[in-house]
């Protein structure tokens, strides 16, 4: 089965990829060329796609030209890794640490561009059944398990989510 083919966020910013890439090639030649797609990613910004050797950039999360030339070099930097350390060059170890190095970049494992995830999580509350005491935490408790509270024994149960306007002294 074929995957979807997306188009980029913008002609100039397709353009400019492309090019980048022909440039990296020139300067540091891999045995099998990376095909550079577009993909749908809400938070990942690019991903390097090993076998077949492939760059995949989010047409929803870079829209400037330093963020499609931050990502596309990171992900190059992968591949560059991988075709000079083999296996151990997978991941952000010291292989794609010196890539990154001799590709003039700062060897920086998460963007931090301004996606939805990247922003403070909503808490969320729980109450106690038993001493109706509330909790607070950055993230929802996994479902389908009992939870009980360390100070009475009795079973905690989800509230809701806190909303901005919420009073900061509850928990």
């Amino acid at each position: 089965m074929a995957t979807r083919v997306y188009p980029p966020p913008s002609e100039e910013l397709g353009r400019y990829a492309s090019e980048l890439l022909a440039g990296l090639l020139v300067r540091f030649p891999l045995k099998h060329s990376p095909v550079l797609e577009w993909a749908p990613y809400r938070v990942t910004a690019g991903m390097a796609i090993y076998d077949p050797p492939g760059i995949r950039l989010s047409r929803l999360v870079l829209d400037d030209l330093q963020k499609v030339h931050d990502t596309l070099v990171h992900e190059f930097a992968h591949l560059l890794a991988l075709e000079r350390a083999g296996r151990a060059g997978r991941g952000h170890g010291p292989a794609w640490k010196l890539a990154m190095s001799d590709l003039g970049a700062e060897a920086k494992v998460h963007h931090d561009f301004g996606v939805r995830r990247n922003t403070s999580r909503s808490e969320v509350r729980y109450t106690c059944d038993k001493c109706g005491t509330h909790l607070r935490r950055k993230r929802r408790l996994p479902r389908n398990r009992k939870y009980l509270h360390v100070g009475c024994g009795g079973v905690v149960r989800f509230a809701g989510r806190y909303s901005a306007n919420d009073a900061e002294g509850d928990a």
